[in-house]
Order: structure tokens, then C-alpha cells, then sequence
């Protein structure tokens, strides 16, 4: 049994929407200013860092820990906010 491919594989059948459409900015409470987010990046072991909503829809900063083990060294709060680390492991770039 064959199945039927459709004439087209562009299963969008268009350009796709966007998840922030531009009338609605982005919430200035959902980002880290950029040298609140420089500094966070010049830590040890730290490659990333952002701002996510918990189960209760708080916002907390996350930092990206490169590293397995504790990271001590890591703050528990940023600019008022919790902290939660995540990783464990280096981010590589590639395919």
C-alpha cells in the first residue's frame, strides 16, 4: 500500500505567523537588560541567560550551567528575581 504524497510538501501552504505579532511588544519584564545579561555571561561555566515564566506564571532568570555539579558560585537572585539553573552541559553549536 502506497500512500497518497500531497502535490505540494509545503504543509504551511504560506509563510508562517508570528509568536509575537508586532502589535504587541514584548513585555520589558520578560527581558534582562543587556549588561545585566553581559555580566550574568561572564561567569564561570555560564552560557546563557534569560527570563521564563514558573508553573505559577512568575518570571525567574534562568542561567545555562555548562558544567555537571553545583556551581556554587552562581547567585540565587537577579535584579529582584529567582534563580533557576539549568544544564549540566556545554551548548555546542551544529547540525
Amino acid at each position: 500500500m502506497n500512500p497518497t504524497l500531497p502535490e505540494s510538501l509545503d504543509f504551511l501552504q504560506g509563510d508562517p505567523a508570528p509568536v509575537w505579532p508586532e502589535a504587541s511588544p514584548a513585555n520589558a519584564a520578560d527581558l534582562l537588560p543587556q549588561t545585566v545579561a553581559d555580566q550574568l555571561l561572564q561567569l564561570d561555566g555560564v552560557d546563557g541567560a534569560w527570563i521564563e515564566r514558573d508553573g505559577q506564571g512568575k518570571p525567574c532568570v534562568v542561567l545555562h550551567y555548562s558544567y555537571a555539579g553545583i556551581p556554587h558560585h552562581l547567585p540565587a537572585s537577579v535584579q529582584g528575581l529567582p534563580v533557576r539553573i539549568v544544564g549540566g552541559e556545554p551548548i555546542y553549536a551544529g547540525g
